[in-house]
């Protein structure tokens, strides 16, 4: 399925773990990658999550465990059960931004 991204602008995008330095590191690789296969641009950025809370992020991608939270901290928040499952990643991900109205199906 291809999607067409009508926002218009970069995102600024979070990946968040407790300290900043592990999962999210690795996740910021993996997110990365479903981005640019959805043709969207995005910074993507590794960090913890009291800096995640001080906001600024259009989406936040983080550990289920972490996603209560950061509730209230970016339009978006994507709670994840594996921050290695590129699979889930893509598909929350799409479809929290068919949700927000930022892409459409062609």
């Amino acid at each position: 399925m291809t999607y067409s991204y009508i926002l218009g602008r970069e995102l600024k995008v979070l990946t968040v773990c407790g300290v900043g330095q592990g999962s999210s590191l690795i996740m910021k690789m993996f997110v990365d990658d479903v981005f640019k296969e959805l043709g969207i641009p995005a910074k993507v950025e590794p960090t913890e999550i009291l800096t995640a809370k001080a906001g600024g992020a259009d989406i936040i991608v983080c550990s289920i465990i972490h996603e209560p939270e950061l509730k209230g901290s970016a339009k978006i928040i994507v709670g994840l059960k594996s921050l290695v499952d590129k699979k889930e990643m893509r598909e929350k991900i799409t479809k929290a931004l068919l949700d927000a109205g930022w892409i459409e199906k062609k």
